[in-house]
C-alpha cells in the first residue's frame, strides 16, 4: 500500500505533495514497468531479458531535483539478482531526480535550510 505525505519548509513556506510506496498492481513486473516514461520501459523490457520473470523491486520513492528545485516521488526499480537500478526522470521538468535514502530531505531544495516537516495524509493503492 502506498503512502500519501506532505513536506513542508518551515524556513521558506514552500511545501510538497508526494505518493510513495506502490500499490497491488505494480506487484507484475509489466505493470510496474508502466509507471516509467518510454524510452527507459525499452531499457528496463530489455534488460529483463526473455526468460523468466526476474525478482524485483518497485516503488515511488521521494527524490529531488535539483533543476527544478522540487521534491517529487518517482518510479524506482531494482531486479535483486543483479542489482540494476532504474529511476525515473523529474516527473515536471524531466531533470535527473536524485532518490532520497531518508524519508525526507536532510535541506529544503528551495531554500537550503533544514528543519523540512513530513507527515502522512492517507494511504493509496
Amino acid at each position: 500500500m502506498g503512502i500519501m505525505k506532505e513536506i513542508r519548509c518551515p524556513s521558506c513556506h514552500r511545501d510538497w505533495k508526494a505518493a510513495v510506496g506502490h500499490g497491488r498492481m505494480h506487484g507484475k513486473l509489466d505493470r510496474a514497468v508502466e509507471a516509467f516514461p518510454k524510452e527507459l520501459q525499452r531499457k528496463i523490457r530489455m534488460d529483463a531479458g526473455l526468460g523468466d520473470e526476474p525478482l524485483f523491486l518497485f516503488n515511488y520513492r521521494l527524490a529531488v531535483c535539483p533543476e527544478c528545485k522540487d521534491i517529487v516521488a518517482v518510479p524506482f526499480l531494482r531486479f535483486l539478482e543483479t542489482g540494476w537500478e532504474y529511476v525515473s526522470p523529474c516527473p515536471k521538468c524531466g531533470g535527473k531526480a536524485e532518490v532520497l535514502e531518508e524519508d525526507i530531505p536532510g535541506v529544503c531544495p528551495n531554500c537550503q535550510k533544514a528543519g523540512l516537516e513530513a507527515e502522512e495524509t492517507g494511504h493509496w493503492d
